[in-house]
């Protein structure tokens, strides 16, 4: 039996105070975070429309020819930019063979945030500026509308899981004041499109999330979205594909925060098989993190998890595993 993934009304779980929520909903979500790392949110007022508009944007770009998509490519592992068909840039999962070196077959725009501290050193390495294509400027247009959208439900799910730990509403917020946080646009080519690909390929290989949490706005297709427990293995969580409904994903540093009470989400996107070979989607992925500078000290128990994990920097953490030097050549 697939374990059953909760999901969250965003704006019934806002309209009740601490101490008259519903009990079975927050333990619910609870245990969908300590065994598999996610669930399903609602009620969050992101139009339809925004999310539909930028991905049409995101859609065009991708349509333009590769020598004009090149003058917008990124030029690091941490950058904003396209990213052609390319290798997945989180923590890949070792136990799987070559998912750390197979190239996955999509490619990607990266926007983030305009954070500024005046340092131009600090600035280029966690707020690295946007390259917006000149030809599409209804890119801009789009990613900033629905980009505000991301950050307000980002900031609500850092109170939402501050309830579930009995936590003051602020703990995370208040770690996340200019937070780094990359959104990107991830198109999945059609398999007809692509030509003939290895066996074994995805769209997406195995791995964890970097940050604290990710909201995913995915499109129904098949080789969507699968999701790993210890209880099941690989599996593809339930998801009413013809709603609104974001996903909300955790990813290491929010593992690292709760010492291991709860667990980053291990996921994957496997290619479709040959009788879906003109399947195509769009995502659009937002990667929310934390102040780069904040310290992310594992609570105690009986919040944390007891595993006894060491703090980090959260910028560090995140430049760290994608191996980033902190520090000039």
């Amino acid at each position: 039996m697939r374990t059953e993934i909760p999901t969250v009304d965003l704006k019934e779980w806002q309209s009740h105070g601490p101490g008259r929520r519903d009990d079975e909903t927050a333990a619910a979500v609870d245990t969908a975070l300590r065994e598999t790392g996610m669930f399903l949110l609602t009620g969050h007022d992101v139009p339809r429309a925004s999310g539909e508009e930028f991905r049409e944007a995101g859609l065009s770009f991708f349509r333009l020819p590769r020598e004009t998509k090149l003058r917008y490519e990124i030029q690091g592992q941490y950058d904003n930019g396209w990213r052609e068909v390319h290798r997945n840039v989180g923590i890949p999962d070792a136990a799987v063979n070559g998912a750390d070196t197979a190239p996955d077959l999509h490619e990607s725009i990266y926007v983030g945030p305009t954070h500024r501290t005046g340092d131009a050193h600090f600035d280029g390495l966690f707020y690295p500026a946007n390259r917006w294509p000149e030809e599409l400027p209804q890119l801009q247009a789009a990613a900033d509308a629905y980009t505000a959208h991301m950050v307000r439900v980002a900031e609500q799910v850092n109170g939402l899981f501050a309830d579930l730990l009995g936590l003051p509403r602020d703990f995370f917020n208040s770690r996340a004041r200019k937070a780094t946080w990359t959104q990107n646009v991830s198109w999945y080519p059609s398999l007809s499109r692509l030509g003939q690909v290895g066996t074994g390929r995805m769209r997406n290989a195995p791995h964890t999330d970097l940050g604290t949490f990710t909201l995913l706005n995915r499109q129904p297709g098949k080789g969507g979205l699968e999701v790993w427990n210890e209880v099941d293995g690989w599996f593809p969580p339930a998801y009413p594909q013809d709603s609104d409904t974001l996903i909300v994903i955790l990813g290491d540093l929010m593992e690292l925060w709760t010492d291991g009470r709860w667990r980053a989400l291990r996921h994957r996107v496997p290619a479709p098989g040959a009788d879906a070979a003109e399947d195509e989607q769009v995502s659009l992925v937002f990667f929310f993190e934390a102040d780069p500078q904040a310290l992310i000290e594992p609570l105690a128990a009986p919040v944390g998890g007891g595993r006894g994990l060491e703090p980090a920097v959260a910028g560090e953490s995140i430049l760290g595993k994608l191996g980033v030097p902190l520090t000039p050549a």
